[in-house]
């Protein structure tokens, strides 16, 4: 065999090492070690939060969202609300004054999707996983105690009715008020640090990057923080 056919056949024999390589790499390492991190996001995600989420590789759906909870607080703030009113009629007058103390819990309603998309990544491009969640709410305002205080005059006499309508009066209050606490920011933040807590070791060595999404509408999304190594402790 002379010198020129062994070359050839080396030559040829590197390609197709190296196609074979490529191809591996391609079709079966990128792929499984892909549906390997996202089967362990699906895991942690369920171990730290208590539900499954939607996982999708590359637009494929892997698993489907469950509904173990359906709400996730991640704020609860207490604070007091008060209501007064008073009736005359003929001279003799009924007022009554409530008191209470509220809880309002601020945080996520799953039902409107919690989403992790995987995408693959390359020889060159790292993959990127994206993180869907609702944007954070009140979830709810709920009473704790409440002091009623009346007084009935001689014929103006407090009625069953009349504390009902109070109490009404006095929930739309501790609503409003719940409305103004200015915690969705912070209850966005946590669920980052907590996802960023839980996911992030996990990311280090496999070449994923992240980014925490929260969903305004169908098909529209705002990031918080874009292509980034972590998230922000807090």
């Amino acid at each position: 065999m002379s010198d020129t056919t062994i070359i050839i056949i080396s030559i040829l024999a590197f390609f197709l090492i190296l196609f074979g390589g490529t191809a591996w790499l391609i079709f079966v390492y990128f792929p499984n070690k892909t549906l390997a991190v996202a089967k362990e996001l699906a895991a942690t995600v369920r171990n730290t939060f208590g539900l499954t989420p939607q996982v999708t590789i590359n637009q494929k759906i892997i698993y489907k969202r469950t509904h173990e909870i359906l709400q996730l607080a991640m704020i609860e703030q207490d604070f007091d609300v008060e209501y007064e009113t008073s009736d005359t009629l003929l001279g003799s007058v009924k007022r009554i004054h409530l008191r209470g103390a509220y809880r309002a819990k601020i945080g996520f309603d799953l039902q409107k999707g919690f989403n992790i998309e995987v995408h693959r990544g390359s020889f060159f491009k790292p993959g990127q996983i994206v993180l869907q969640l609702p944007r954070a709410e009140i979830l709810s305002v709920e009473p704790l105690d409440i002091e009623k205080n009346t007084f009935s005059g001689l014929i103006n006499w407090v009625t069953n009715k009349d504390i009902e309508n109070a109490l009404q009066e006095l929930a739309a209050l501790a609503q409003n008020k719940a409305s103004k606490l200015d915690m969705l920011a912070d209850a966005e933040k946590r669920i980052e640090n907590r996802l960023n807590d839980a996911l992030l070791p996990r990311l280090v060595n496999d070449r994923f990057t992240h980014v925490v999404k929260f969903l305004e509408a169908p098909g529209k999304s705002v990031s918080i923080q874009d292509d980034a190594p972590k998230l922000t402790p807090g």
